[in-house]
């Protein structure tokens, strides 16, 4: 059979002219495992690669998990590789018995891709994924609950990655490889229907295109290539909405909850991915966007571990499941200056200094002013404790619990709020209320001028 009537030299040809394929000059390692749909495209990039200007090397990992079994397919590669002209490396890998085998002999067979790729000097590592495996892909992150981007299935190109076979079938692969007699080894483990894609391989399709569609395969392949488009043109709406709704500090407004769901999803997942490599999942996005609606309240745990956090109108992410709060007790005195034990404020004290004509009270929260012949010794900065009550200037008093509530103050924030007191009694809770303690009156002299700053 001539080359151009090859269905799957044709679909290799388009995935070569495609965005982000290999360009001209490069070095692709081919993974092949022996079996039919890596033989077959290891056979395809060796027939086009003079016409497209490549480089194609064979690359093969031993799991060394089937004994001589796996030798002699390690055996067989190399042999395919001299017969198609290109060259060979082998890498063994070795794996400890115990669960999730197949998973991790996964993980270290691309790592090895990977090393082997540097090793040679190749730009890609091409593997032979075909339509089929994408149906199955979509078919298992379906059951599992995945959403538009799971559903989108392997994408053509990720990083290193290239799966020019995507749009081909098996049915495909064994008719190229039958008219070129290529040889190929078959894996027994895919007959084990002990595992979820070997069920959807031999039972779930086969019945789905008996009784269902006969073209099953392409259309679920095709509805994974659309569910990518519209993923794609998703994210980069989310994109500029995350840039529109993220402050400078990187918290993110509450107001992130009006938007339309499907893209609130994706700007809340965007910003809790920020700066992590664990996955974050569809419940912690769900809980997020509740939160930011004012539907729960309290921390929400993400992958981290960290947990979110509202604080007035925006959400914030903090390190850890839980705060940890660490009571302070920082003596002070008159031309004094304390800081929080993590930098998060600093507090002062001035001398006593002549009160100035008119001045009765500080001019704005973050400062107060005390009747320096009244200011009591044993003076203390300290955290907020259970039963601390206020005497307030105009009379009365009033629960420092009740201050914090009213003044909104983030229940994270509250055992960080610095206390002065001495002797029991609320003297200032700091850039919220002045207690009635060495208030100043017409008969004031000198005062003591306090300070709170705030470090973020």
């Amino acid at each position: 059979m001539r080359e151009v009537e090859s269905r799957l030299l044709r679909t290799v040809v388009r995935a070569l002219r495609a965005p982000k394929a290999p360009a001209p000059g490069s070095h692709v390692l081919v993974a092949v495992s022996g079996g039919p749909d890596s033989t077959a495209l290891l056979a395809a990039l060796a027939a086009l690669a003079p016409a497209h200007g490549l480089r194609v090397t064979a690359g093969h990992v031993d799991h060394g998990l089937r004994g001589a079994e796996s030798a002699r397919e390690a055996r067989e590669v190399a042999a395919l590789a001299a017969r198609l002209g290109t060259a060979a490396l082998v890498r063994r890998v070795t794996l400890a018995a115990g669960a999730n085998l197949e998973a991790r002999a996964r993980r270290a067979r691309y790592r090895a891709l990977l090393a082997m790729a540097a090793e040679a000097g190749a730009d890609v590592v091409a593997t032979g994924h075909t339509a089929d495996d994408q149906a199955e892909t979509l078919l298992l992150r379906l059951v599992r609950g995945a959403g538009r981007r799971g559903l989108g299935g392997m994408r053509p190109r990720r990083g290193r990655l290239w799966r020019p076979l995507l749009e081909a079938t098996r049915t495909d692969v064994r008719r190229f490889l039958a008219d070129r007699g290529l040889p190929f080894a078959v894996d027994r483990t895919n007959a084990d229907l002990s595992r979820t894609r070997n069920r959807i391989r031999r039972v779930l399709l086969p019945f789905m295109a008996a009784d269902l569609n006969p073209r099953v395969v392409p259309a679920l392949a095709a509805l994974a290539a659309r569910l990518r488009d519209e993923d794609a043109l998703l994210e980069t709406l989310a994109a500029a909405r995350l840039a529109a709704l993220r402050t400078r500090e990187g918290r993110l407004r509450a107001e992130v909850a009006a938007e339309p769901a499907a893209l609130a999803r994706r700007v809340v997942r965007a910003w809790l991915e920020h700066g992590t490599r664990a996955g974050v999942a569809a419940v912690h996005v769900e809980r997020v966007l509740a939160l930011a609606a004012g539907r729960t309240r309290g921390a929400v745990a993400v992958p981290g571990p960290a947990r979110v956090v509202r604080e007035g109108d925006v959400l914030v992410r903090r390190r850890g499941r839980q705060a940890t709060p660490e009571p302070f007790a920082l003596p002070i005195a008159p031309g004094d200056v304390v800081v929080h034990p993590r930098g998060a404020w600093r507090l002062s004290l001035s001398p006593p200094r002549p009160r100035r004509p008119g001045e009765e009270r500080a001019a704005d929260a973050a400062h107060a002013l005390f009747d320096a012949d009244l200011v009591p010794g044993g003076l203390v900065v300290r955290s907020p404790m259970a039963g601390d009550r206020v005497r307030l200037l105009g009379g009365g008093t009033k629960k420092l619990q009740d201050v914090l509530v009213d003044a909104k103050v983030p229940r994270e924030r509250r055992p960080g709020v610095p206390v002065l007191v001495a002797d029991g009694d609320v003297l200032w809770v700091a850039g919220l209320v002045r207690g009635a303690g060495a208030a100043v009156g017409p008969g004031t002299r000198r005062v003591v001028e306090a300070a709170f700053e705030r470090a973020e």
